[in-house]
């Protein structure tokens, strides 16, 4: 590999996506291919902002911080003031039980963080070559053989992009200014029109109301909101759930994050799945292949993760109206490997250490069949 001419590999953007591709690349390239890369570019502009509303994680993203960045719970290596996940509670999603937690295994734990302390971190830490600049067109202005474009969703042509099955398309955000010691998982909160994450951070709570603009007004949405949560509404905003037609945007830049897709962050599955991405594209660059694969494996994932999403609203939850009748009526076509977790949920010797060991794998980066069996007993 040493005589090999190394790989050039630039990021534009510094949001999530930005930074978990980022250290991915920089994390592989040091431990297993340390002579085939450059150091790796990052190009942002300042004047852009950086999502203010916390943020969930699954394993593989925490695993990721600690071994790139010594990022843990305790001190000053926890400059991204990191808090703990241990799960995720369900409230009012059940018909048999109003609360059902969903627990991450003790050896593998989760963070919720602040976005704009990571990329800050990330943009000072050292390990990339970092240059502010606004980027336009990523191939006409950058000198790199693979260019990943992290740049959002504003400007992207509509026209290249598939939409996505979800239920909700409006969220209004709100936060109160008191750290919550008692509050180390996720909460997902059903409501008469949606549901709502409630998400500790360092010295504040993160609340987000999900909800359908064309099934309930901005008004009521707010109203139901404030009332439940006992919050003040600040920002609102609608979205729509898509995923480009084709990760490859010319001949050398890659799309991720929200210029690739955005799902609702039930289950906070979208930060893993830009390092999923960025995962696939490392083993494309190394083994060779075709694009048109790389491709199509993204957007499996994808499929995959969208039909996990669309299983919690199956079901409905404690309320029966109008969003929730609508939510059960999307289409859902379960595949086989789903199926099959389903069907373990069932299964008595699912309990049996060895029988986990040998058959099964964890889901969406963090559902066992514990957690099947708990959503199973509580809202099926």
């Amino acid at each position: 590999m040493s005589n090999t001419k190394k790989i050039k590999v630039s990021i534009v953007g510094a949001g999530n996506a930005a930074c978990v591709t980022a250290l991915n690349f920089y994390y592989i390239s040091k431990y297993f291919y340390p002579d085939l890369f450059h150091k790796i570019t990052i190009y942002y502009d300042p004047s852009i902002p950086i999502e203010k509303v916390g943020q969930g994680t699954t394993y593989n993203v925490s695993q990721l911080l600690f071994s790139c960045l010594n990022v843990h719970l305790h001190g000053e290596n926890n400059k991204i003031k990191a808090t703990t996940k241990d799960g995720i509670l369900y409230e009012n999603w059940g018909k048999k039980r109003d609360k059902i937690f969903h627990p991450f295994p003790l050896q593998n734990r989760s963070v919720h963080f602040i976005p704009n302390l990571l990329s800050k971190y990330v943009l000072e830490c050292g390990l990339f070559e970092v240059i502010k600049k606004n980027i336009i067109d990523p191939e006409k202005e950058i000198d790199a053989d693979y260019i990943f474009d992290c740049r959002g969703k504003n400007n992207r042509e509509k026209n290249l992009y598939d939409k996505l099955v979800n239920p909700l398309n409006s969220v209004i955000l709100s936060k109160k200014d008191e750290f919550d010691p008692y509050l180390t998982y996720t909460r997902c909160v059903a409501t008469p029109n949606g549901w709502t994450f409630v998400i500790p951070n360092h010295d504040s709570v993160s609340y987000g109301y999900m909800y359908n603009d064309t099934i309930t007004s901005f008004g009521e949405a707010k109203n139901n909101f404030e009332d439940l949560f006992d919050v003040k509404s600040s920002d609102n905003f609608s979205f729509e759930n898509y995923i480009a037609k084709n990760i490859w945007y010319g001949e050398r830049t890659i799309l991720n994050g929200n210029r690739l897709c955005f799902l609702e962050p039930l289950e906070a599955t979208s930060i893993s799945f830009y390092l999923n991405v960025a995962e696939v594209v490392f083993n494309y660059i190394v083994n060779g292949g075709e694009k048109e694969e790389c491709n199509q494996s993204v957007r499996n994932l994808m499929t995959k993760i969208q039909t996990f999403v669309l299983w919690h609203y199956q079901n409905g939850s404690k309320y029966e109206t109008p969003f929730w009748n609508y939510a059960k009526s999307l289409p859902f076509y379960m595949d086989k490997e789903f199926s099959y977790y389903l069907n373990i949920a069932n299964d008595h010797n699912f309990m049996d250490i060895s029988y986990i060991n040998t058959k099964l794998r964890f889901y969406a980066d963090q559902w066992s069949p514990f957690s099947f069996k708990n959503w199973s007993d509580g809202v099926l």
